[in-house]
């Protein structure tokens, strides 16, 4: 069962505003953090989803802010840099952290990228979980990819887990410098956890 299991709806106002910003947007992405216009439609969308996702990241499961939208931005799960026609598509939108935004920014989460020359009909947003190489909120359980260890350490138990956790940076702190930190490698806790997790894994095989 997916995490978010109800996606926002637009008023007719935020519609109009929608169907009156949307062709410049596709023009230009970045205007959708400087122009005042978007502002009453980033604010609708933040509101819903950190509700609908109890306050909690999309990618990292961190609590996000409950006043604040520093830390509780508003995310385009494909990003609206590459995929500007999916920029209002509630199933592609979530919140996340401020740390999983400025690290994620604009790198493709789509496996397959649709080819516009040979095509030129509008793009469907996908319709399931495998059309993506992260894990989505709106179609994944997050439980079934990543484990969380100790509330801050995390293991991949699938390959969309495993990008989730690379295009992230999720066990930042599991560097220094970027050089491994070896003490939290050897961590008792933290190989207990996985060690369970892996004989769990063969088990089931």
């Amino acid at each position: 069962m997916a995490e978010i299991k109800k996606q926002v709806e637009y008023s007719e106002e935020i519609r109009k505003k929608i169907f009156e910003i949307e062709q410049e947007l596709m023009k230009d992405h970045k205007l959708w953090d400087t122009d005042k216009r978007i502002s009453e439609i980033k604010s609708t969308i933040r509101i819903f989803y950190k509700k609908e996702q109890k306050y909690l990241c999309s990618f990292c499961r961190k609590e996000l802010s409950y006043i604040s939208p520093s830390n509780c931005q508003v995310e385009h799960i494909v990003p609206k840099s590459l995929h500007p026609e999916f920029i209002f598509t509630e199933k592609n939108l979530c919140v996340i952290c401020a740390d999983c935004n400025h690290i994620k920014r604009n790198q493709e989460t789509l496996k397959e990228i649709p080819n516009t020359l040979k095509n030129k009909s509008p793009k469907l947003y996908p319709r399931s979980s495998d059309a993506f190489l992260i894990v989505h909120p709106h179609f994944d359980y997050y439980d079934d990819h990543i484990l969380i260890v100790n509330d801050e350490y995390y293991v991949n138990k699938s390959d969309k887990g495993n990008f989730t956790i690379g295009i992230c940076k999720l066990n930042k702190k599991l560097y220094k410098d970027f050089q491994v930190d070896e003490s939290i490698l050897e961590s008792e806790d933290i190989n207990e956890v996985c060690n369970a997790f892996n004989n769990e894994k063969d088990k089931g095989k």
